[in-house]
């Protein structure tokens, strides 16, 4: 199954399973389907956004359905909220319940049986979480495989449950945020660091974490320099730590040494910034918002964003953008 495309149609319904796979085989190119064991009541709505080179999505699927799935370059989490999963990798079965979110991994078969299912799901190409498990553990590369469906803990569960509603909420409601890269780069980093430490991998789990050595003072100026040109668009860490001539873990070794903060802090201090100088010089009379603003400069919620500004700017943005 090959990623997601970025050209769909956001929403979708329809009371007509071949017309509701047709939609599927669209959405996910590569995907087929198997025929529903019933189409008496039965009803389909997907609601999807694009998210940088993956997607978040809610889809409702009213029946009993039994397929067959392998994903290539993929990640799909989903989260259901309502009705039955039971997805099996291997021998290993799980029965998924409501608020459990379940994996369906890169380059394995799995079978996954949907019974009147809503779910959130998160895509995620599989470059992108190998590249933070690299970031994660200071490994030149990594392959990934994951060895189970399930949460490592009840606990981890809730968690990733909790980030994806609060994921859909902004993402899929909002099409301005939905819109920035830079928005769309952190949201990616962090669900794939999110998904490293909720389901288990026989990679990770094998190779712990490695110490770096120490760095010169010069590879934090590097890294500054490129951050402060580079503050307007989607940075990765493993990007900003080749520009400055180590790896990703001794990139953060040395900011906490130097600097005494990490480079995604860093990062998001000096686009604080930028919102700061955008909203000083927009036009008060104009269309300019803070949560536009926000947004161009990479941050979801409006909210944390109004807070983080308080706390740096001692007065909130729609003040400064009245001014």
């Amino acid at each position: 199954m090959s990623s997601p495309t970025s050209t769909l149609t956001s929403e979708f319904t329809t009371t007509e399973p071949d017309v509701a796979h047709d939609w599927l085989r669209s959405a996910y190119a590569g995907y087929e389907p198997e025929g529903s064991n019933s189409s008496a009541g039965f009803r389909f709505r997907g609601t999807q956004r694009p998210l940088g080179s993956g997607n978040v999505s809610r889809l409702t699927y009213s029946t009993t359905a039994d397929n067959n799935v392998e994903l290539s370059d993929v990640l799909l989490v989903l989260d259901p909220s309502d009705g039955r999963m039971r997805v099996s990798l291997g021998h290993d079965e799980a029965v998924v319940s409501p608020g459990t979110p379940v994996l369906f991994p890169p380059h394995q078969v799995l079978s996954a049986l949907w019974v009147d299912t809503d779910a959130g799901c998160v895509c995620l190409r599989a470059a992108d979480v190998e590249r933070v498990a690299v970031e994660m553990t200071g490994m030149d590369t990594i392959t990934l495989r994951f060895s189970d469906v399930r949460p490592m803990t009840p606990e981890l569960g809730r968690r990733w449950h909790d980030a994806v509603r609060l994921l859909l909420t902004t993402v899929l409601r909002d099409p301005v945020v939905a819109g920035s890269p830079v928005v769309a780069g952190e949201l990616i980093q962090r669900l794939a660091a999110a998904a490293l430490a909720t389901f288990p991998s026989t990679t990770l789990a094998s190779h712990p974490r490695i110490p770096p050595g120490h760095v010169e003072p010069a590879v934090v100026r590097r890294a500054i320099d490129f951050i402060d040109a580079n503050a307007d668009r989607d940075m990765t860490l493993s990007e900003i730590a080749a520009a400055s001539g180590v790896g990703p873990r001794g990139l953060q070794a040395a900011f906490l040494r130097h600097a005494d903060t990490t480079p995604p802090a860093y990062a998001r201090r000096v686009r604080l910034e930028a919102a700061h100088r955008d909203l000083q010089s927009a036009d008060p009379a104009g269309d300019s918002t803070v949560s536009a603003v926000a947004a161009r400069r990479g941050f979801a919620d409006r909210h944390r964003f109004t807070d983080e500004y308080e706390r740096t700017y001692h007065q909130q943005p729609q003040e400064t953008l009245r001014a």
